[in-house]
């Protein structure tokens, strides 16, 4: 059986579905939330209720688990919830309740542009958590990546709402220059279904990115082609963008455009070999441009 913690996340949610569709034996450990969690119909999954810092839940899921994918995580600092008690802690917590059941193989994703010593508190404590699982002693695989998109993600899905329902201009922080390389979710998946398969990508850690380097400025042009809507953009210090962003929100249906997060992620070059998936995992990623059916 796999467990996927933070199933019902972006990345989660559509592994679940690839993982079931392949007949894997799926557990997903989820939060407690007054919402119901649905999935995609069809998939059929063990569910345990609870998060990272729920140990006897975490010994539970992992009872008859032979591989965890650990997803689980927050983007946002709220309250109680931080990167370091969320996130930091959340995966020790899972490293030992791993070795206390003895479960060995675990796939975590990390993020390309992650360190230790980064000014930004999300990429300080994702470099923090690689090196956890590297000095951990269990069999690891790390998938470092690129921005990922896809149905269901949190930003294009956004950039093509405020481009639809805000009709004046399109805020760009800072200058637009920062360079990514975007994965479209599917590819993403193919290449964490190919490290759980193949237990010769044990201790290692592989970089990924999309076939193309952008820089944001013209993702958004690919977005605004995408979303048949084009708006004059407006270049704005990232103080301003926020501020932009929460105004909007009433035009977007209480999305947010740019968290204090994905501002921090917009000034950091995330990028790779352009060939990085085709020559480590034997396939072609898709082009951005021919992978946004979703925002029409």
């Amino acid at each position: 059986m796999i467990l996927v913690t933070g199933a019902t996340g972006f990345i989660g949610q559509h592994l679940v579905k690839q993982l079931v569709e392949a007949q894997y034996p799926v557990c997903g450990l989820i939060r407690p939330s007054p919402r119901e969690r649905s999935f995609a119909p069809g998939v059929k999954m063990h569910i345990v209720a609870g998060d990272l810092n729920d140990l006897p839940a975490l010994r539970v899921a992992l009872y008859h688990a032979t591989h965890v994918v650990h997803l689980a995580g927050i983007w946002e600092e709220t309250g109680r919830d931080t990167f370091e008690s969320a996130n930091l802690q959340g995966t020790r917590n899972l490293i030992d309740a791993m070795k206390e059941v003895g479960v060995q193989r675990l796939l975590m994703i990390g993020s390309i542009g992650a360190h230790t010593h980064s000014a930004y508190p999300y990429m300080r404590v994702k470099a923090q958590m690689d090196d956890i699982v590297e000095t951990s002693g269990i069999e690891y695989t790390i998938l470092e990546s690129s921005a990922v998109y896809g149905p269901g993600d949190d930003w294009t899905e956004a950039i093509a709402l405020a481009l639809r329902r805000f009709p004046f201009f399109f805020p760009i922080p800072g200058d637009g220059r920062v360079r990514l390389q975007p994965l479209h979710v599917s590819d993403l998946i193919k290449c964490m279904l190919a490290c759980i398969a193949n237990d010769k990508t044990s201790r290692k850690t592989y970089i990924v990115g999309g076939p193309q380097q952008m820089v944001y400025d013209e993702l958004v042009n690919i977005v605004m082609q995408a979303a048949h809507r084009s708006r004059r953009k407006r270049y704005l210090p990232p103080a301003n963008a926020a501020r932009w962003s929460n105004f909007m929100r009433g035009f977007i249906g209480g999305r947010t455009l740019y968290t204090k997060t994905q501002l921090e992620l917009l000034s950091i070059d995330r990028t790779t070999n352009l060939d990085a998936v085709s020559f480590q995992f034997g396939f072609t990623p898709v082009r951005m441009a021919n992978a946004l059916d979703y925002l029409r």
